[in-house]
């Protein structure tokens, strides 16, 4: 099974997948399944999240057709790579869970569809506690702004979602997440 999280930035998408790999030993991160121009974070490194390409190396894989799906978010581009996603369709013993844009996951269902079962879930949070987490994180308050600017369009989306889910509580979070997976695991 794959699972797609979203949400805004700060939303927690990175520690929810975290503490849900630590409590469900057959899920794991899909790794290496994004691209993008941005610049390194500190744990893009240790989890492998993304293909760091230039704008020239991206734009030259929207030409040869690499990404599922791909899209320009706060002047950089981001992108899902069909290679990685073999992974969870000749796997289907573990699940495997990635964070997808809004947009990216209607794609990324699209593609998936009969292949693999999948589900996605949109993590909601308060705006206030979301300026808060962004500051927290070390974002400056204009790439704070950028990035709230963009959670109107994100949530937008949550009618698409299996699960819409408030991330205030992340212990409940993660249980309400596991609980739901294996739900659906019980389902296919």
């Amino acid at each position: 099974m794959f699972i797609a999280i979203s949400g805004a930035s700060g939303s927690g998408k990175s520690t929810v997948m975290l503490e849900l790999m630590k409590k469900r030993k057959n899920l794991f991160m899909l790794q290496r399944a994004s691209a993008t121009t941005r610049e390194k974070r500190g744990e893009d490194s240790t989890y492998q999240t993304y293909v760091y390409m230039t704008d020239e190396e991206f734009e030259k894989g929207i030409k040869d057709d690499i990404f599922i799906e791909h899209e320009s978010v706060h002047g950089h581009y981001y992108g899902t790579l069909k290679q990685a996603f073999m992974l969870p369709v000749q796997n289907k013993e573990n699940d495997y869970i990635k964070d997808i844009d809004v947009k990216g996951m209607l794609n990324v269902r699209k593609y998936l569809e009969g292949k693999v079962p999948m589900i996605s879930i949109f993590l909601e949070v308060p705006d206030e506690e979301l300026a808060r987490r962004l500051l927290a994180r070390g974002e400056s308050e204009e790439r704070i702004k950028v990035r709230l600017a963009r959670r109107e369009l994100e949530r937008s989306y949550k009618k698409h979602f299996d699960l819409v889910i408030e991330n205030i509580d992340l212990e409940k979070t993660v249980q309400e997440i596991s609980d739901f997976i294996d739900r659906k695991r019980q389902e296919k």
